[in-house]
């Protein structure tokens, strides 16, 4: 089978398993705005489109002429297409008139209110309905192409973390860190950062979101480091924490406590427990250890065609079970106001009865470089 055949081939399972769930709403086609929705659904990468997937399987998608030639490359199987010359609701509008449908359901996280309302003016004779994550409840268990997609983001990341320890010393900058990491990204064959990396030192370790800045490393300090790079539209997402020079020993403790909560987190990331067994694993081990109230986030989320996933609103991690071939981070933390901080935080494939942790990087080894 050609990687044409395969991705086509698995495209289609995609498919299936998505028009069940229009069936399952009792509807008959589904509007889909999100672009890593439609990426999934018809490998087009593009930035400007609509798809709209009947409950029977067929898939119009809706772009302008920019993007001709490259959905003729990349998008396979039968797919109409469709340039549009006015506005989006107007084309929608267009096609849904020559199918035969009664319920069409939308993504409502995606399309705007005034978008919705014309929509619904346009077609009287149509009842719509908003959907929450259809397509993601899909996409939250990976296939094989989207897992090799994620295990080369993940070893594209490492690869690149490990070229930049050498700059983690006293007297460096943490944009230069930083801005070296995205750098490396490309370098290594990976897409670039998919957000902004956090490169968060000395009392800035203990902002949970600390992007780099201009500080300088200063010994003594604890360094937060939080960095990813895109492959193939697939999102990587680690955490380490780095030391220089003589640290605090509270700092050194709490270093062991979250260390040791991520262990018993990841232990706990077994097909059949839920998000929650992952969290308390971690929450509680952090409390008893007198530190519960500085670890204010969740423990974690899916990652794939989107940085954050199995985090939606109407799927919460915590509620998730857990099934194999989701793959999510597991990232508790301490964070000690005007002290510092410290999270871990690695990428786990759920494969049966023991965890697959897919990012190793040394941990204990980052101390006091």
């Amino acid at each position: 089978m050609s990687k044409e055949q395969e991705l086509l081939s698995l495209i289609n399972q995609r498919i299936l398993k998505t028009t069940n769930l229009i069936k399952k709403e009792g509807a008959d086609a589904l509007i889909i705005y999100s672009e890593p929705n439609y990426r999934y659904l018809t490998n087009f990468t593009g930035e400007e489109a609509q798809l709209i997937l009947t409950a029977a399987g067929d898939r119009i998608l809706l772009s302008d002429s920019r993007f001709a030639d490259q959905i003729k490359a990349q998008a396979p199987g039968e797919l109409n297409v469709i340039m549009k010359h006015n506005s989006d609701y107007e084309e929608i509008s267009k096609i849904l008139k020559t199918l035969n449908l009664k319920k069409v359901l939308i993504e409502g996280e995606f399309v705007s209110a005034t978008e919705y309302e014309k929509l619904k003016q346009l077609n009287p004779e149509l009842n719509f309905e908003i959907c929450e994550e259809l397509v993601e409840q899909v996409r939250n268990v990976k296939d094989k192409l989207e897992i090799e997609a994620l295990k080369k983001a993940i070893n594209i990341s490492m690869e690149s973390f490990n070229e930049i320890l050498p700059m983690i010393k006293v007297g460096a900058k943490e944009k230069d860190i930083a801005a070296k990491l995205d750098y490396l990204f490309k370098i290594n064959g990976g897409d670039g950062p998919d957000f902004d990396t956090i490169v968060a030192s000395g009392l800035r370790s203990a902002w949970a979101h600390g992007v780099a800045s201009d500080k300088i490393i200063e010994d003594g300090d604890m360094i937060v480091i939080d960095f990813g790079s895109f492959y193939n539209g697939y999102a990587a997402d680690i955490t380490r924490t780095v030391s220089v020079g003589k640290v605090d020993p509270e700092l050194k403790k709490i270093y062991e406590i979250v260390l040791e909560a991520q262990r018993r987190g990841i232990e706990k990331a077994t097909r059949g427990n839920y998000g929650r067994d992952v969290d308390q694993a971690a929450r509680e081990y952090i409390a008893q250890a007198g530190y519960g109230q500085y670890f204010g986030h969740g423990i974690g989320h899916g990652i794939g065609l989107e940085l954050h996933e199995l985090c939606q609103p109407s799927m919460p991690f915590a509620k998730q079970k857990l099934t194999d071939n989701m793959i999510h981070t597991v990232e508790p933390g301490i964070y000690l106001p005007e002290k510092g901080g410290v999270r871990i935080e690695d990428d786990v494939l759920i494969n049966g009865e023991e965890p697959e942790v897919l990012s190793n990087l040394p941990k204990n080894e980052l101390l006091s470089l």
